[in-house]
């Protein structure tokens, strides 16, 4: 896969951007994103005994998940806010601030290892993953997630369409790795195949993104992520208004007795190290 992109440039982008609204993606994705903790850490086995490494663990909701369930957690983020809150909900997590492509942790040294939405923003994901390789005991089990694309995934197609129909998705921000690649089953397979994983499978788990309304749900894009909602704020003033409005009318079309229920998906990857 190609990197013909500023990696620098990403890099540093997706950590102060994360850093940022660390707070606002706490409160949001984090949230809709812990409705597939329970099948991730399944699929590592975490339990008692268990040695796991969270990577890009943000505000730690998946590190909690695996501390409930008795594994000794160590837990990494690129970005320093994150890092903070993840140390403030899982204290009795080794939770450090590092580099996916440079695990600071000795080779065959844990049991499981797990990383949610967070392959998407590593430059050099076939680096991330061989390092995954590394630090994972024979054995060892690692579970990844992403996105599946927008023509399988309502939520990404409800803002993605919505930017692409009214505005433009060529906006004024560092370029990176494709945003959906990993929302291909084939993708996922051929990178875990090749940092010499067996056993790979790759599964679909839904989830939802709830909000209080089409508006509250404009607000929380704006709020929680350092990508798609930069990609709103930076459409000219002649496009922003009708991009907004696309998606707020598109997201009341999801909703339900209890609220606005805006269905996603999420491919969910796991490997064995032989």
């Amino acid at each position: 896969m190609s990197t013909d992109f500023d990696q620098q440039a990403f890099r540093q982008f997706e950590r102060d951007g994360y850093s940022g609204v660390a707070e606002g993606y706490a409160k949001k994705i984090a949230l809709v994103s812990a409705q597939t903790n329970d099948a991730i850490l399944n699929a590592v086995n975490a339990k008692t005994g268990v040695e796991l490494l969270d990577i890009a663990c943000g505000p730690g909701l998946l590190s909690a998940g695996a501390i409930e369930r008795g594994a000794t957690v160590s837990s990494l983020d690129f970005a320093p806010n994150m890092v903070a809150a993840a140390r403030s909900r899982c204290p009795d997590a080794d939770v450090q601030e590092g580099d996916a492509e440079d695990l600071p942790f000795d080779v065959g040294r844990f049991d499981a290892v797990v990383c949610s939405l967070g392959i998407l923003h590593f430059p050099n994901p076939e680096v991330a993953v061989d390092e995954v390789f590394r630090v994972l005991k024979p054995g060892g089990h690692y579970a990844f997630s992403c996105w599946t694309p927008p023509d399988s995934n309502p939520l990404m197609g409800l803002v993605v369409g919505s930017i692409a129909a009214h505005g433009t998705m060529e906006i004024d921000l560092p370029a990176g790795p494709p945003l959906f690649r990993f929302g291909d089953p084939a993708e996922c397979e051929n990178i875990l195949g090749n940092a010499g994983f067996e056993d790979i499978s790759v599964t679909e788990c839904p989830l939802h993104w709830p909000s209080a309304s089409g508006q509250t749900f404009l607000n929380e894009l704006h709020t929680s992520g350092a990508r798609l909602g930069p990609m709103i704020a930076k459409q000219s003033d002649e496009n922003r208004p009708a991009v907004e409005r696309a998606i707020i009318q598109g997201a009341e079309k999801y909703q339900a007795p209890e609220g606005i229920r805006i269905p996603s998906m999420v491919n969910i990857a796991t490997g064995r190290k032989p």
